[in-house]
């Protein structure tokens, strides 16, 4: 009975993760400084985006973009139509900047969920930085 009460209590230290398990810990996340791909999972993928500048007007067709603000701010520019589009790849397409978005501060702690087919764009201010934890979903 002893020997069973050791393993026991040992089992959990030899334990293998469950396969696909993966941690990323806040600390890592926030200190970022470029953007990097975190993982791909086959039907989803995860990276890290620093960005020290703004980026330009992006619209995916076949993926949803959940995002958690790791550290810095920005300005979110959503919605509109993106100025001078240009395809980039299948279903994407990039902007200079967009009309007609609505702008939104974003910061630390804040959750997005930016649907396919929605134009979006960060604005950093000089001097300022944004690193930002993107969870890229297929659309339905």
């Amino acid at each position: 009975m002893k020997k069973l009460a050791v393993l026991l209590l040992l089992t959990p230290l030899f334990a293998a993760d469950p396969q696909g398990f993966k941690l990323w810990k806040a600390q890592e996340l926030k200190s970022f400084t470029k953007s990097d791909m975190l993982g791909d999972f086959g039907n989803h993928n995860a990276r890290m985006t620093f960005r020290d500048k703004d980026g330009e007007a992006e619209v995916h067709q076949n993926w949803t973009d959940v995002i958690v603000v790791e550290s810095g701010e920005a300005t979110l520019l959503i919605g509109g139509t993106p100025v001078n589009p240009k395809n980039t790849g299948p279903g994407e397409i990039r902007g200079t900047s967009a009309t007609g978005a609505e702008k939104h501060s974003i910061g630390p702690g804040d959750i997005l969920h930016i649907p396919a087919g929605v134009s979006h764009q960060f604005v950093v201010a000089p001097g300022k930085k944004v690193v930002y934890f993107a969870l890229k979903v297929p659309a339905k």
